[in-house]
């Protein structure tokens, strides 16, 4: 991996695992939830307690959905045919985060 690929590499916290001092500096966040309600309301709260968050992911417990925020509010649920696992769930956030910030940082490059 090139130096330049290591400095924008995402920095992934899930919560009630990872400490409150890496949360606050996490890209992205991941939480279980066993409702929807629960992550639609944590997703809100998630915004304000953690404001540099780009990405937050909230997967069912029992893994079927995940519900993913974006900066702007937007909130996507995602359901497929198989469970979402906790290695799933990093891997949507990661994706989402690419996604999102993409353009932005190869218009910075040129």
């Amino acid at each position: 991996m090139r130096q330049r690929d290591v400095a924008r590499a995402a920095v992934v916290a899930v919560v009630d695992v990872d400490g409150r001092e890496w949360a606050q500096a996490a890209d992205i966040l991941i939480a279980r939830h066993r409702t929807g309600w629960f992550a639609r309301r944590w997703l809100s709260v998630a915004r304000r307690r953690y404001p540099g968050c780009v990405v937050v992911v909230s997967r069912q417990r029992a893994g079927r959905w995940c519900l993913v925020g974006l900066p702007d509010g937007v909130r996507v649920r995602l359901v497929r045919g198989r469970p979402w696992s906790a290695e799933d769930a990093v891997r949507l956030g990661r994706s989402v985060y690419g996604a999102w910030l993409g353009p932005q940082w190869n218009r910075r490059d040129r």
